[in-house]
């Protein structure tokens, strides 16, 4: 049966009903039109060669000339085929059995990951597009006439559908992907492009993808990881970046003072140094996502902290790992507290592995469904096996952390009706320390952590995505990083950010 009236109906973007949240989760600086924009605008043009080219933040939001004013569907964290589990109750009647039958499974722009957790459903027009730069969207109830359903933990769906012309549309996050296609009756198995998510913007084809900032540090490979995920070509033996072929924009991250320069040497073009866009706030409103893997961080600016407090208050999703630690510190230091070298008295630990575990239902669901290619890479590298895999869930090797979380409290915020929330950090995965400098062994740490910060979304782990060795595949680490790329561009009620740490 398709879920289209179905009884639990889940949160979804402001925008899929044509509602508008005003200032709900702005932030302003100097120039209110910086960090402000509006939830439902539009997108703008893809760049060259399908890379992002985002417009000015002080741009008006129209939508693209080939978008329309149907819905934007996206679900809130949590929410399955099942029913959501923040929707509430729908006063929706029972979905009546249609003639036609759209079946498949939703898959990563690489064409390999399956994608749960991700809306599929078909309209007459062609949807709203995703705005080309950081915005703020809240979540409301699918409409009961709205043809839907969610993709379960292995990205499959099936949609019942009255026979006719139609905009067949997918989207996890801020990916989406939206085709012109005739429904006849009776069954239809659907493969191929219209199920996978794009691998780069391009709105006048029905391809949206976050606009992506890399900043490019000292040790962590992460733009191999993004190009297997599909963000990239790879190189012939599947293992790193082929350069100039990223769908992301690469900033310079690496200090050269500290004599690492050579293990993870940049190898394309970049747009400029990563200090100067945190001191950018317009540049900076131009990503819906930053990526700072690890690297040495420098001290930050009031005016940079200030920058990325807005930017993710905004709608911006920050992911920070282990050594870059101080960008997600200086910033949110209320979200978390860390356990401390013993012989130096800092948050930068040696490098250690672990068991981490997994903490979310629907994150284990999905690893648990991934095929025996994706859970074990090991025979795709020869002679260079040996990496962790997906055979002993909920459990999973974890190797190359260098930071650990010792505390993350509740932060509190107003809920909008007389009450409290907790929008502090969500463990994704957790597990001991090494036991001998930091972390100790004998509890669980958080490693894997992502928070509310008005609008946007804090993302952080303990360990390196990619490190030291090149190789064929995704390993365990590196596929919860993928699933969190994608998942921490869902939407979520906005509430206003806390104050500052002091």
């Amino acid at each position: 049966m398709s879920t289209s009236l179905r009884a639990a109906s889940p949160l979804v973007t402001l925008a899929a009903v044509g509602l508008a949240a005003g200032a709900a989760c702005s932030t302003q600086r100097g120039d209110p039109s910086v960090f402000d924009v509006d939830t439902d605008a539009g997108a703008s043009d893809s760049g060259p060669g399908g890379g992002s080219m985002p417009h000015d933040a002080d741009d008006d939001g129209d939508a693209d000339a080939d978008g329309g004013d149907g819905p934007k569907l996206d679900v809130a964290p949590g929410d399955s085929a099942d029913g959501g589990d923040e929707g509430g109750p729908s006063e929706c009647p029972p979905a009546p059995p249609q003639d036609a039958t759209l079946t498949g499974v939703v898959v990563g722009p690489s064409g390999e990951l399956p994608i749960s957790g991700a809306v599929v459903w078909v309209q007459a027009d062609a949807p709203e597009g995703i705005p080309d730069h950081v915005y703020c969207e809240a979540c409301v109830e699918i409409p009961c006439d709205v043809h839907h359903t969610i993709t379960g933990a292995d990205g499959s769906f099936a949609l019942e559908v009255p026979p006719g012309d139609y905009h067949f549309v997918v989207r996890k996050g801020h990916f989406m992907r939206s085709t012109p296609m005739h429904v006849a009756d009776g069954m239809t198995a659907l493969t191929g492009d219209p199920t996978r998510l794009p691998d780069h913007r391009d709105p006048a084809s029905g391809q949206w993808i976050p606009n992506i900032a890399l900043a490019w540090g000292d040790y962590d490979a992460l733009q191999d990881a993004l190009a297997k995920l599909g963000l990239g070509e790879l190189s012939p033996d599947g293992h790193e970046l082929d350069p100039g072929t990223e769908s992301f924009d690469v900033y310079d991250n690496q200090q050269d003072n500290v004599g690492y320069e050579g293990q993870n040497p940049i190898t394309t073009d970049v747009v400029d140094d990563f200090t100067a866009l945190v001191s950018d706030p317009v540049e900076m409103a131009k990503y819906h996502v930053i990526f700072v893997p690890c690297s040495h961080a420098p001290q930050l600016g009031a005016d940079q902290i200030d920058n990325i407090r807005e930017w993710v208050a905004a709608g911006g999703r920050w992911y920070v790992a282990d050594w870059s630690l101080e960008w997600l510190e200086s910033p949110f230091a209320q979200y978390q507290d860390w356990w401390e070298d013993g012989f130096t008295g800092g948050p930068y630990l040696d490098s250690f592995d672990t068991i981490g575990h997994v903490r979310e239902d629907g994150l284990a669901a999905w690893l648990a469904a991934l095929p025996p290619a994706l859970a074990d890479i090991n025979p795709q590298n020869p002679g260079n096996g040996g990496h962790p895999t997906l055979a002993d869930l909920p459990d999973v090797g974890l190797v190359d952390l260098w930071s650990t979380i010792r505390d993350a409290p509740p932060v509190l915020v107003d809920d909008g009706n007389g009450g409290q929330v907790d929008v502090g950090h969500k463990r994704w995965l957790d597990g001991p320390g090494d036991g001998e400098d930091g972390a100790p062994a004998d509890a669980d740490w958080p490693l894997t952590v992502t928070a509310q910060y008005g609008c946007g979304k804090l993302m952080f782990t303990s360990y390196h995505t990619v490190e030291w060795e090149k190789y064929a595949g995704l390993t365990p680490q590196e596929l919860v990083l993928m699933y969190l790329v994608i998942e921490i561009g869902t939407c979520h009620p906005p509430f206003d950010p806390p104050p500052p740490a002091g």
